[in-house]
């Protein structure tokens, strides 16, 4: 079941209509629909949540996105806060486009008491401008920004806690990028992308990248296409009688002027030069 706007969303799980069509704040009540099966709201949720995994001092925080599905299934209702945001709102404020707003449920940021402390108070904070009879748009604008601003230093801190589960992440990514020629000869094959490795270690794209970045320094795209260059140096020297066009194909690229472009760009020859030189 997908939901077009947040109305109906809202109608969905009990909760009062929105005052805005692009922005909604509200706190979680026992009136809210305590199970779903999957739906699909087509706006960003993001959600603090107290009193999960047994823990009363602490609060998690958990992110949506559009055309990704949610479910829940609690025995009581949550004791928390929301901000339901479109996708219109954030493409007209770019501050606002955080990477963990697409990270997904399954990658929740569990929260320290004293930052517990600080998005409550700023959650408060937004919500109390909401619900003034004139409030401004622009004011939630910023508490929005505020908020997703220490999201983001609480993750970071978050990822430095965990070096051993997000060692491993990092270690079976680079595993599947070395083996994936390997894994994939013989076969139809397609260029590598974050999307792909994301799917196979079962998280989201965007937290893949960020993990891969915190612990490297850069992007999973830029390893990604390290790897193309180092595996296409190889067979252009190994495969003398194939073309640079048969090569791209069996690196996955659809179009080999695309390959070409990508080739210079990172080694500053054509794949025809290299080879030559």
């Amino acid at each position: 079941m997908k939901f077009e706007d947040i109305k109906s969303f809202n109608e969905y799980t009990n909760m009062r209509p929105p005052r805005h069509e692009m922005i909604d704040i509200g706190a979680y009540s026992q009136d809210f629909l305590l199970s779903s099966p999957p739906v699909y709201p087509q706006f960003y949720r993001v959600s603090i949540k107290y009193g999960l995994e047994n823990d009363k001092t602490k609060g998690y925080m958990y992110f949506s996105s559009p055309d990704h599905p949610i479910e829940w299934d609690t025995p009581v209702p949550w004791s928390g806060y929301f901000i339901n945001i479109t996708e219109a709102l954030i493409s007209n404020n770019q501050h606002l486009d955080y990477s963990f707003l697409n990270y997904g449920l399954h990658e929740a940021l569990s929260l320290k008491e004293e930052e517990a402390l600080i998005m409550t108070q700023l959650f408060q904070a937004a919500l109390t401008e909401h619900n003034k009879e004139n409030f401004a748009v622009e004011v939630l604008i910023a508490y929005c920004n505020l908020l997703f601003a220490h999201v983001a230093q609480f993750y970071k801190r978050q990822f430095g806690e965990s070096k051993e589960q997000n060692s491993q992440l990092t270690d079976d990514f680079f595993r599947l990028l070395k083996n994936y020629y390997i894994q994939k000869s013989g076969k139809m094959i397609t260029q590598p992308t974050v999307n792909h490795f994301a799917n196979e270690l079962n998280i989201t794209p965007n937290y893949l990248g960020d993990i891969i970045k915190f612990y490297t320094g850069k992007p999973a795209s830029e390893h990604i296409h390290q790897h193309i260059i180092g595996t296409a140096k190889a067979l252009l020297l190994s495969q003398k009688k194939a073309s640079v066009s048969e090569i791209a194909y069996q690196l996955g690229f659809e179009y080999p002027n695309y390959f070409a472009r990508l080739f210079r760009k990172n080694v500053g020859l054509s794949p025809s030069k290299f080879r030559n030189q």
